[in-house]
């Protein structure tokens, strides 16, 4: 695990700082780094605080609006559904939280489809 941050941190100092340092003015703030800790696998756009511009048209604004109703309505009884599937499998519930890593929720949802098992009756009571 320290070899991850290092390598973002080095990312960091790399992509950043030192661009910074040479050109006096501080460069567009995106981290690009992908699965392996290197630029040429993916790339993965970290942070930025450039402003965005709003939607042109009306109905883009309102499916945003609809997108993020749906998001807040649904987020929490998916985990929960997700919760109880690993619980069913025998897997803790603490796995649910792969789908903040990139490629967590594809492997979430390889866990999710394993067949049911008895030993998963311990979460129940």
């Amino acid at each position: 695990m320290a070899g991850e941050e290092n390598n973002i941190v080095v990312l960091a100092t790399t992509q950043l700082l030192v661009p910074a340092l040479i050109s006096g003015r501080t460069p567009q703030p995106i981290l690009l780094f992908g699965p392996f800790g290197s630029a040429f696998f993916a790339n993965i756009q970290l942070f930025n605080w450039e402003p965005t511009d709003a939607p042109s048209s009306p109905l883009a604004a309102f499916s945003l609006v609809i997108a993020g109703i749906w998001l807040i309505v649904t987020i929490i009884p998916g985990f929960t559904v997700a919760v109880r599937r690993l619980h069913d499998s025998n897997l803790s519930g603490w796995w649910v939280l792969l789908v903040l890593v990139p490629s967590g929720a594809f492997i979430l949802l390889l866990l999710a489809t394993r067949r049911p098992r008895a030993e998963g009756a311990r979460f129940d009571a």
